[in-house]
């Protein structure tokens, strides 16, 4: 009966032991899962944003007239929309659709890499659309189609670009529209990748000019684009050469060429009417004019370059220089460190967080400009270990226009209570270290408890039944 008594002791011992074996380790990682505290967390990244919101200029004076439905022109350093009518208004691109098509080949693609054409690549096209006229099983080149597509608006080398990149229209299409929303557009949907007249097919000037800003950010498009000719060798399939003239009269026709152009393309549909984008360099500065619903193929072209004309002598551009801030920087670090007297506090770091490049009208920007940093919204805690403060950062025309430019960050810090991070890098580690160590021994401990308990056990359980066999001799 005893021995009976002590066996089930152990198999109670034995199972309280496996059950804390199971909770204990977990009780141990639990320490890991708490929120972290606000100063583990990181500090959001400062930006600074276009002090434009809208039309840097919304009526402005002797502006070129415009027959287009819409118009816009966009300065791609500043990013900002200078003039225009109906910018953010969804209209039908027509072929000017294919500089996103272009764009994504130019992105994912090299120009050696070999196309084998499918009929699937042109027979889709309705017979009035302009194609180079490829033919099936035909090899041809990357760089064959993107001249193709710039200088002839061929539709049928668009479509060769978008299925050799992804297999199907419908899947380029949705890259189409999901490269668009990387690059900001909020109004655009493309359902095919040439210019297709379709309702559901849209953009909007201030679109289409963030797609061409990224366009013009690759030589191999300017560099297509500004080519009068192009020759493309016989193939496989087609035993003469074919020569391609740049049809955008910038290029081609003397009376309409605009020394300044790098780049665009043109459109027409029976919907969208006349569609053209274009870019524009001139003295540093680089802007992109779209016209959507023109009237008249050949006035868009004026009407585009009197458009920048008009922009290019009428408003300016300007680099924002760190250097300009050099007084008002050693100002404003005088004052913040004469109220940290007779404290443990001092200043650690400081940097600017500033506009790359802001556009305002020639006119304002002549009178004169003064700097000035806000210390307004600055409360030191004099207690506290660290803090950070953005300090706005004023640029004051002498036309009452104020444009904010950006940041002075400043990092005050009290050496006497923070820990430099190395050393709490450092701690983190051993305390993780020192977790799995003794996570560890403690699992070997137990383990060795349970099997050595199975042992005993067994044991007693040999001897209980050698010494049920083996009875004591009776004596009488």
């Amino acid at each position: 009966m005893r021995k009976t008594h002590l066996s089930g002791k152990i198999l109670c011992l034995m199972l309280s032991i496996i059950v804390l074996a199971n909770m204990f380790p977990c009780a141990i990682l639990s320490a890991d899962d708490t929120e972290p505290s606000e100063s583990q967390e990181e500090q959001q990244e400062i930006t600074i944003s276009n002090p434009i919101d809208g039309l840097l200029d919304p009526v402005p004076e002797n502006a070129p007239f415009s027959d287009s439905r819409a118009f816009l022109i966009y300065d791609a350093l500043s990013d900002t929309m200078l003039i225009g009518s109906d910018y953010d208004i969804k209209r039908e691109p027509a072929s000017i659709t294919q500089i996103m098509t272009v764009l994504l080949a130019i992105e994912e693609l090299q120009i050696s890499d070999e196309i084998e054409i499918s009929s699937d690549m042109y027979s889709s096209i309705p017979e009035e659309y302009v194609r180079i006229g490829f033919n099936e099983g035909e090899i041809v080149t990357v760089e064959q189609c993107l001249y193709a597509c710039i200088l002839k608006s061929a539709n049928d080398a668009a479509m060769a670009l978008a299925i050799y990149i992804s297999g199907s229209e419908e899947a380029f299409v949705e890259k189409m529209n999901q490269r668009a929303q990387e690059l900001g557009c909020t109004s655009t949907h493309f359902t095919n990748p040439y210019g297709l007249s379709d309702p559901e097919h849209y953009t909007t000037c201030h679109d289409m000019a963030l797609i061409m800003k990224e366009a013009l950010k690759h030589d191999n498009f300017i560099s297509i684009s500004t080519t009068t000719s192009y020759t493309m060798d016989p193939t496989n399939k087609y035993n003469d050469k074919r020569v391609m003239n740049n049809g955008n009269r910038f290029i081609s026709t003397p009376s309409l060429a605009y020394e300044y152009y790098i780049g665009g393309k043109t459109g027409y549909t029976e919907n969208a009417g006349y569609t053209i984008i274009a870019g524009a360099e001139k003295e540093g500065k680089t802007l992109i004019g779209i016209l959507l619903g023109a009237q008249d193929a050949e006035a868009r072209y004026s009407t585009l370059i009197s458009l920048f004309e008009y922009c290019f002598l009428n408003y300016t551009t300007t680099k924002v220089e760190p250097t300009e801030f050099s007084d008002i920087e050693a100002t404003t670090i005088t004052q913040i460190s004469g109220s940290l007297e007779n404290t443990n506090l001092q200043i650690t770091d400081r940097q600017f967080v500033l506009l790359d490049y802001y556009s305002i009208e020639l006119s304002v920007a002549n009178q004169g400009y003064s700097n000035s940093i806000d210390m307004s919204g600055i409360v030191i805690d004099p207690l506290a270990a660290e803090q950070e403060f953005a300090l706005p950062i004023y640029r004051h025309f002498s036309a009452g226009i104020t444009y904010k430019i950006g940041y002075m960050v400043i990092k005050i810090t009290d050496p006497t209570q923070i820990t430099p991070v190395e050393e709490a890098n450092e701690k983190d580690d051993k305390t993780n270290v020192g977790h799995i160590v003794l996570i560890v021994a403690v699992s070997i401990a137990l383990l060795s408890i349970v099997v050595g308990s199975i042992i005993i056990f067994f044991k007693l359980t040999k001897k209980r039944k050698f010494l049920k066999t083996h009875k004591n001799p009776r004596i009488l």
